[in-house]
């Protein structure tokens, strides 16, 4: 708990420094009403609390990644990207109202069949799933494209709740996604 506390903590203290150039409400606020987190990749391969799936994480020279070395690549073989899990109870003792999960995309072909999928299990049953296609978004192959997707919690959580959040391909062509972040409302 302690560290997943300090990494919640010290991601919310990098996503307001990478901000400085645009009106954000006071650390304050945001810290009542939002828990940030962000992931680069450039450290995917080593152990981070509730991030998995790093076997679609590599080094990207052809195309680059959007930063730093490393991207999340999907194709095939590899439908699921890197992904984001957690226990409600354990990002605050309130459950959100939703989350956004941003970053960037880049797909080699266009207009692939690809979506950001946002799960909650109770235990091992499927309590609620969703899915925010971005084939649209993505009609121009060959470049870093920034994407949103926002998930609206309509039935309520329990703590004991897991959330997950991860891209899906369908289209069997290299799509790969860098620079996430995930932004819980509150």
């Amino acid at each position: 708990m302690k560290k997943l506390f300090f990494f919640a903590a010290a991601s919310m203290i990098m996503a307001a420094c990478s901000n400085s150039g645009s009106k954000a409400p006071s650390t304050d606020q945001a810290a009542q009403n939002e828990i940030v987190i962000t992931n680069d990749l450039e450290n995917a391969k080593g152990v981070i609390p509730s991030w998995y799936n790093d076997n679609t994480v590599v080094a990207m020279t052809d195309p680059q990644a959007h930063s730093g070395e490393y991207a999340s690549m999907t194709n095939d073989t590899l439908q699921y990207s890197y992904f984001y899990r957690e226990i409600v109870k354990n990002l605050k003792s309130e459950n959100p109202k939703s989350v956004v999960y941003s970053g960037w995309v880049y797909t080699t072909v266009a207009n692939p069949n690809f979506a950001i999928i946002c799960n909650i299990n109770n235990d091992t049953v499927r309590y609620d799933w969703k899915a925010n296609p971005l084939d649209k978004e993505l009609s121009e192959p060959g470049k870093w494209v920034e994407f949103s997707a926002m998930f609206a919690f309509d039935k309520p959580l329990q703590p004991s709740y897991e959330i997950g959040l991860v891209a899906w391909n369908q289209s069997k062509k290299n799509v790969f996604l860098d620079d996430l972040k995930i932004t819980f409302i509150y």
